[in-house]
């Protein structure tokens, strides 16, 4: 089920059951209603809404000095609670406030939130007084295929889901115990126990310890849990270079007039930037790996409904890709990878691209900057980390690595150590730039 986004005025509302306990364990009442809808939009829907919810929503009504004469009920019954929402909608002032379209959830989509694409767009996102979220989640979808995983629209409770990430730092246990309930309700994709069905044939890995230990990004379990595929996924939407337009103008400008035979993708997640160079070099062989084998076995499901076949998807961990052949490839590609790790891992990762390039051959990397004032650099750390380290017990900020990747992997300088040549930044956003260098 994919709750639809509703806009318009309630003209009726009535809570006609008590259905059985939502992802977060509470029973929840079906409230039912119609709108008087804007053109083109459904015209009735339904939200779940438990009794802590009603409770929260008078609450509301109060402080918004809208609750005249509606006697709130002291016992949650479905009667009581159907008579209290008929007084509700008695009061026009009601039915034009922000507390009963968030109650309803409706009004709010979230379409119009950029999250990371510029810093301006990110602090709507941080500071709520410069955007409004709604006081209750929109109604959750419920998907159950891991093709739906991929090809169903993005609902607003998912864009509330991730806005609330950024605003949860006072509440960040509370949040992360919501995060991962509604998580688990996605399907997995899960595959073999010992993931050999998206592994290279005869080839095992060696699971880095950190990846299995700090989470990025507040994902419940890391890339490992599958649960998480479907919320990456969405970050297409949320950060430039998950944007399948925005890789390809930036590669075809690059790249566009080179001839690669064959193309490795680090980091390849769902293979947002596979894809586009599959769709840019239609002869080429490309080998896009991952260490989360969840993400391959979603990649290998999305090129099959794209009908794709230049692209070979692994399950792999790029510090160590010794069942590839050195300088075997034209173009290394890779998109926000080595500020997710600690310093050694990524100059492992680092050092490995060097001995896959064959002499000549470019590697393009989508990335956070590398800031060189040391001042600013702190400040963007404190800013990612929100003052923890990555090995500290307890919250983390949403890149808990960050400081590893500023004052240990400086990305530039590493590139130039390890005997890459022609080492160029080029500044996109304050959230990423594109790193471009030659063997």
């Amino acid at each position: 089920y994919l709750p639809p986004y509703y806009e318009g005025t309630p003209t009726f509302t009535t809570v006609s059951s008590l259905d059985p306990p939502d992802f977060r364990g509470e029973e929840s009442y079906r409230i039912e209603f119609q709108l008087d809808a804007e053109t083109g939009m459904p015209q009735e829907g339904f939200v779940h809404r438990s009794w802590e919810d009603f409770k929260k929503f008078d609450h509301l009504l109060t402080t918004h000095l809208l609750n005249f004469g509606l006697q709130f009920p002291t016992e949650p019954t479905i009667d009581n609670l159907d008579a209290y929402m008929k007084r509700v909608m008695e009061h026009s002032a009601i039915l034009r406030s922000n507390p009963l379209s968030d109650f309803l959830g409706i009004n709010w989509s979230g379409r119009d939130l950029k999250f990371l694409q510029s810093l301006p767009d990110f602090m709507q996102v941080v500071i709520p007084a410069l955007y409004r979220a709604p006081d209750f989640a929109p109604e959750p979808p419920i998907i159950d295929t891991e093709e739906e995983c991929i090809t169903a629209d993005e609902t607003p409770f998912e864009i509330y889901v991730y806005l609330m990430a950024f605003r949860s730092k006072e509440i960040l246990d509370q949040y992360l115990q919501f995060f991962k309930s509604f998580m688990d309700t996605y399907p997995s994709f899960e595959g073999l126990p010992d993931n050999s069905d998206v592994l290279p044939e005869g080839v095992e890995i060696v699971m880095p310890p950190h990846f299995n230990m700090t989470f990025v990004h507040f994902l419940p379990g890391g890339y490992l849990n599958g649960h998480t595929v479907r919320i990456s996924y969405l970050g297409k939407t949320k950060f430039n270079f998950l944007d399948e337009a925005k890789i390809g103008e930036w590669l075809t400008k690059l790249h566009g007039d080179k001839n690669p035979k064959r193309i490795l993708d680090i980091g390849t997640g769902p293979g947002f930037s596979a894809f586009v160079l599959a769709e840019m070099f239609p002869e080429s062989e490309i080998i896009a790996v991952d260490l989360a084998a969840p993400y391959i076995r979603m990649a290998r499901k999305w090129q099959e409904l794209r009908n794709i076949t230049n692209i070979k998807f692994y399950h792999a961990n790029a510090e160590d890709l010794s069942w590839l052949e050195s300088e075997s490839f034209d173009l290394i590609n890779y998109a926000y990878v080595l500020h997710e790790m600690p310093a050694d891992n990524a100059m492992r990762i680092i050092n490995e691209m060097f001995r896959l390039l064959a002499p000549g051959g470019l590697m393009n990397g989508f990335e956070v900057p590398f800031v060189e004032p040391i001042a600013e650099r702190w400040t963007y750390v404190e800013f990612n980390t929100w003052g923890h380290h990555w090995q500290d017990a307890g919250p983390q900020g949403p890149e808990p690595y960050i400081e590893e990747y500023e004052f240990g992997t400086m990305l530039t300088e590493s590139l130039a150590n390890v005997g890459f040549s022609s080492v160029e930044y080029i500044d996109y956003s304050y959230f990423e730039g594109i790193f471009k260098a030659q063997k």
